[in-house]
């Protein structure tokens, strides 16, 4: 329950079990490897090809990294019950419907959530979505790079590196939309009606497309 990190309140100060669960920077997998790979040179190819051809560098890093847990809430109180305080935002968590998927997989990839899977708590009442229950995607990165020093004279070399980030152009995302409904006002009105928000569950941020670069360095 970090409630030093990214919070700032609490859901119940005389029931802080409300707010246990996975903290914010809780990712259960991480796995990086890289590899490092030098192609040999060939005299048997002549002066010329060996130079153009041999003795580049490869070089790779591959990364997979589970997601984060981020809380989902309804409007700030949807439930119209006048509480407020939950962590990182104004709003209270929802209902779990029992037996509905939390994700989707669908054609839309950018869908990331079951709408039908959370509702309003009763008036009074607090949702039963634990803190840290949904994660974000998983980021899955290859980067890619490689470089060849040229000697120019006895004390002078040219190297020439070309660098690719996130290789093979994967979209990463990193966020959703995590308020399940929208309401007019905040306080508790009888007769206003609360409406799903249409952005709830869709990723809205990525890590960045494919990024190449170039460079070439003297050294003398």
């Amino acid at each position: 329950m970090p409630l030093t990190s990214f919070t700032s309140g609490t859901t119940d100060p005389f029931n802080y079990h409300l707010d246990y669960g996975d903290a914010d920077l809780d990712r259960r997998h991480l796995f990086v490897a890289n590899a490092v790979y030098q192609l040999p040179s060939h005299k048997s190819w002549g002066s010329l090809a060996d130079g153009v051809l041999g003795g580049w560098q490869l070089n790779t890093i591959v990364s997979y990294l589970g997601g984060t847990p981020l809380d989902v809430f309804s409007a700030a109180p949807a439930n119209y019950n006048g509480l407020r305080g939950t962590p990182s935002n104004g709003g209270l968590r929802p209902n779990v419907v029992p037996g509905v998927p939390l994700y989707l997989n669908r054609s839309d990839p950018t869908q990331y959530l079951n709408p039908a899977a959370f509702v309003l708590p009763a008036p009074g009442a607090f949702g039963n979505l634990s803190r840290g229950l949904v994660r974000q995607p998983s980021i899955k990165n290859v980067d890619f790079s490689l470089n060849k020093n040229f000697g120019l004279t006895e004390r002078t070399r040219l190297q020439f590196r070309a660098e690719f980030f996130n290789l093979f152009n994967h979209p990463n995302f990193n966020g959703f939309g995590n308020s399940v409904f929208v309401v007019s006002q905040t306080e508790n009105v009888p007769g206003i009606t609360t409406q799903r928000n249409g952005q709830f569950g869709l990723l809205n941020t990525d890590l960045g497309p494919r990024n190449i670069q170039f460079g070439l360095k003297l050294s003398f």
